[in-house]
């Protein structure tokens, strides 16, 4: 929801119509906007243009498919698997677009624009850190951590940490925000031993606490590329790049000093942030939901996706997806 909303409202701005569909996890989330319900109702609709922050979008559906992305996640090789669903990549910074871009020259099926993520935008406004963490009944002064580990078991910090941070509850507030597909087993062993203190951790929208932190705990997860833009401090475990963004730490004994020193030196690994912000999201400007609905306006009006290479038939994809829609 997070990713689409903003595109949602500079859509309406422009005077356009939006309709939702969920599907996989996103059915347990409450859109903001009107819903169809089934493939018939979808192409009843006939959309001009369908976003996706998926890797896949049936293909019997019309309009231009449109692939925002999840996260920020470059560093995964699935990140630039080409499904052969998408006329439309937007992507979010050089980094990104110069790899679709040969992508793109390989395959000549798709276009890609480089638009910045939406999910991003609300970062660019003002906020008052104090204020956030009143709404999340957290104390104004004492010292806020936000814990945002991924999910696959191959990089997931979340075991390893436990006991160290369970050991830590009473010196900082904390803030822990599980990735929709966490092992439930691992949530539950959290929840236990933290009891209220795991605030956040049904939050569907991770921006406010991020917004409300002081630092991010994390591991080899997309919300450190998210986070580089509140120019905060940063500690990985075990990352499996970049791990000059700020401490990374490969023993859970270490987290303790880690967290002590980027409180007491928040700018110390500041121009370094700065230099992979500018190579994967260098927008800061809060418009790149804007910047998604031009590209999408521009190339409909030009029809430049009918000017691409054929699609391949996908068959075995197609037939992996049937399920998807009702």
């Amino acid at each position: 929801m997070a990713v689409l909303q903003p595109v949602e409202q500079a859509i309406r701005t422009v005077g356009g119509t939006v309709r939702w569909y969920l599907a996989g996890a996103a059915k347990d989330h409450e859109p903001p906007g009107e819903v169809l319900h089934s493939s018939a109702e979808v192409q009843a609709f006939d959309p001009g243009a369908i976003l996706v922050p998926g890797n896949v979008v049936p293909h019997r559906w019309g309009g231009l498919k449109v692939q925002i992305f999840h996260g920020l996640g470059e560093e995964k090789p699935g990140h630039y698997r080409v499904t052969g669903f998408f006329d439309l990549y937007c992507t979010p910074g050089p980094d990104m677009t110069d790899r679709f871009e040969e992508l793109a020259r390989q395959h000549g099926h798709f276009l890609v624009r480089e638009t910045g993520w939406p999910k991003l935008d609300p970062l660019a406004a003002p906020i008052e850190r104090k204020a956030v963490r009143a709404k999340l009944g957290l104390e104004p002064d004492r010292p806020v951590v936000l814990y945002a580990p991924t999910f696959s078991p191959r990089f997931t910090s979340a075991p390893d940490l436990l006991e160290t941070i369970v050991g830590l509850k009473e010196r900082y507030q904390w803030l822990i925000k599980f990735h929709d597909l966490m092992d439930p087993a691992v949530k539950a062993k959290y929840e236990a031993q933290l009891g209220l203190r795991v605030v956040g951790s049904d939050q569907p929208d991770i921006l406010p606490l991020m917004q409300a932190s002081d630092l991010l705990i994390t591991d080899t997860s997309s919300v450190a590329n998210e986070y580089l833009l509140l120019d905060r401090p940063i500690i990985t475990f075990r990352a499996a790049v970049r791990r000059d963004k700020g401490i990374d730490i490969t023993a859970a004994e270490d987290l303790p000093a880690a967290i002590e020193q980027s409180l007491r030196e928040p700018d110390e690994f500041a121009a370094r942030r700065q230099q992979y912000l500018s190579r994967l999201h260098p927008y800061t400007d809060g418009k790149s939901a804007q910047r998604v609905v031009a590209a999408v306006t521009d190339i409909l009006a030009t029809d430049a996706h009918l000017k691409l290479r054929r699609k391949p038939r996908n068959l075995w994809r197609k037939f992996q997806q049937r399920n998807l829609v009702e």
